[in-house]
């Protein structure tokens, strides 16, 4: 199994799920961290987190709630940043990468250095399509699709990382992750719930 996989594909079909089921509770002791949606009362989406593996440290890095969304760009380049420097961490999770804090310099380096200590790393990788949605939905330039093109491009190209394309609900990416999980993220304790 490779060092680095990333699943990737539309919206909603299930890439987190996939991992956090792979993982269980085994994520709590990785490094990187989890996108979680922020949902009011009635179900609406109102915003999103970036969140450490084990719970304990959230930030809001895109907000919904006013007459335009508001990005935080200070949750990658403090919380984020810190999330993927963290060297006691076994492995990293990466879900997800390839948004907006692609444009944000202090995230990107440690997220090189991450890549360049070796460390394993689970996560997703916004696809073309969701990219091109941000675009539009935040009103970001093309720097920042440059910036995506060649992220992909280079873990695309990248040996010892899958970027596996995933179909809805996909048990194949579901297969990989829990293959993935049980090589670099179970130590004997835990174990997939």
């Amino acid at each position: 199994m490779r060092r680095r996989l990333f699943l990737t594909g539309p919206i909603g079909w299930g890439k987190s799920t996939a991992i956090a089921q792979a993982l269980g509770d085994a994520a709590r002791r990785g490094g990187g961290f989890f996108t979680r949606r922020r949902l009011d009362e009635q179900g609406r989406l109102t915003g999103f987190t970036l969140e450490s593996p084990d719970g304990t440290r959230k930030e809001v890095f895109l907000d919904f709630t006013g007459s335009s969304p508001r990005m935080n760009p200070g949750a990658f380049t403090g919380l984020g940043r810190e999330l993927l420097a963290d060297t006691a961490a076994p492995f990293l999770v990466l879900d997800e990468i390839g948004g907006m804090e692609l444009l944000c310099p202090e995230f990107m380096e440690a997220l090189e250095d991450a890549f360049a200590r070796g460390i394993p790393c689970i996560g997703v990788m916004k696809g073309p399509g969701p990219a091109g949605a941000l675009v539009k939905a935040l009103g970001l330039t093309q720097t920042y699709l440059q910036a995506a093109n060649r992220l992909r491009s280079r873990l695309q190209s990248d040996p010892d990382t899958l970027l596996y394309p995933c179909g809805q609900f996909d048990e194949h990416a579901l297969a990989l992750a829990r293959q993935w999980a049980q090589e670099y993220a179970y130590d004997g304790f835990f174990r997939p719930v």
